[in-house]
């Protein structure tokens, strides 16, 4: 055996089926090594005492099942190439899964040319029909089909969140002091997270109530129009001066003055529907189409505000946040003589979106 062969290890509770992969991938042993595991403990042990180079694993394991097992990786061997085995059911939500992520899976009863297809490919690191790791988005595509109860801990950067899983379905979500489908349109987001597992869902209420593919799909619909936003403004010019907004200085048109800041709105992808008040709460200007947020009298707003600051002792405030009982967030924010109400995007922080905006302001 070559220097340069390959490890690839293979975990299965079927040692019958275990020997019989083993003896029809003898063939390629100039390329690769298969190594065997029986659960997910023991795979484990041989993770920590060799370099492997692929790892294939079935979900349904006893000691420490495939989901543990990946949890594991995650967190240990981030970068390690892996293949899924499970029975999928259905070719629907084995479609929904190769759109949802890159991850290579393969069905029961196993195919051995499909598998030395799928080893040839994750070894040679050129295609996108295999995953480096385990993504969080993957991991709870996995978790439904299984129909899973856990809570999983997801570590990212110095950040801890928390997903709650019944029967598959993401139920509630942890984020600082985020909670709810808020917090869990952000963590199912990221990249690069760790990721641990804990076999009990240790929650009881329905808290998200959006189903897990809808809900993946749109945070990373807001993640792909954020980012694109991001992109669209590092190439463009700075912002001309005709473009700011600035203290309305006497003589100058009302009119002239809030369109840079209707147009910084329309740009945000967090934002759904806007509306802009003068100093004396009358509108003038809004989202294009339908907005709901024309109507509504910013005089009790204001009165709380006033209220709420001189009880605090800070002073104005430069925004708040607020839920409606249909669970859509809301930020107003009071801009130099304007105010501003915005309905923001499922998942949208209101944080972001007002420092945004300031951001815009300033430059």
């Amino acid at each position: 055996m070559g220097l340069n062969v390959k490890k690839v290890l293979i975990v299965d509770d079927e040692k019958p089926f275990l020997l019989s992969l083993k003896d029809g991938l003898s063939a390629n042993s100039n390329e690769y090594q298969i190594i065997t595991a029986e659960n997910g403990r023991e795979a484990v042990e041989v993770l920590r005492s060799m370099p492997i180079d692929l790892l294939v694993t079935d979900l349904k394991l006893p000691e420490m099942n495939g989901f543990e097992l990946l949890a594991w990786t995650s967190r240990h061997q981030p970068q390690l190439p892996v293949i899924v085995i499970s029975a999928f059911g259905t070719p629907e939500i084995e479609a929904r899964l190769e759109k949802m992520d890159t991850l290579q899976f393969l069905d029961k009863p196993l195919d051995l040319q499909m598998l030395q297809e799928g080893i040839s490919n994750g070894l040679n690191a050129g295609g996108k029909s295999f995953i480096r790791g385990i993504t969080l988005a993957t991991f709870l595509q996995l978790m439904k089909v299984e129909k899973k109860n856990c809570t999983l801990k997801i570590i990212n950067s110095d950040c801890d969140a928390y997903l709650y899983v019944r029967q598959g379905e993401l139920i509630d979500a942890e984020l600082g002091e985020l909670t709810g489908m808020d917090a869990a349109m952000e963590i199912v987001s990221w990249n690069d997270s760790e990721i641990e597992m804990d076999g009990i869902c240790r929650r009881q209420e329905d808290v998200i109530t959006l189903s897990l593919e809808h809900l993946l799909i749109e945070a990373f619909r807001l993640k792909d129009e954020t980012d694109e936003l991001k992109r669209a403004e590092a190439e463009k010019a700075p912002t001309p001066a005709a473009e700011k907004v600035v203290a309305i200085e006497e003589g100058e048109s009302v009119a002239t003055i809030h369109k840079p800041l209707a147009n910084i709105l329309t740009k945000l992808a967090a934002v759904q529907e806007y509306a802009i008040f003068d100093k004396n709460n009358q509108l003038v200007d809004k989202n294009a189409g339908r907005c709901s947020l024309g109507e509504v009298d910013l005089a009790n707003f204001d009165k709380l505000i006033i209220a709420l600051a001189d009880d605090l002792k800070n002073g104005g405030c430069r925004f708040v946040t607020f839920n409606s009982v249909g669970r859509n967030r809301y930020v107003l924010l009071h801009i130099q003589q304007y105010s501003v109400l915005a309905k923001l995007k499922p998942g949208a922080r209101a944080q972001q979106v007002g420092a945004e905006i300031e951001q815009h302001i300033d430059n």
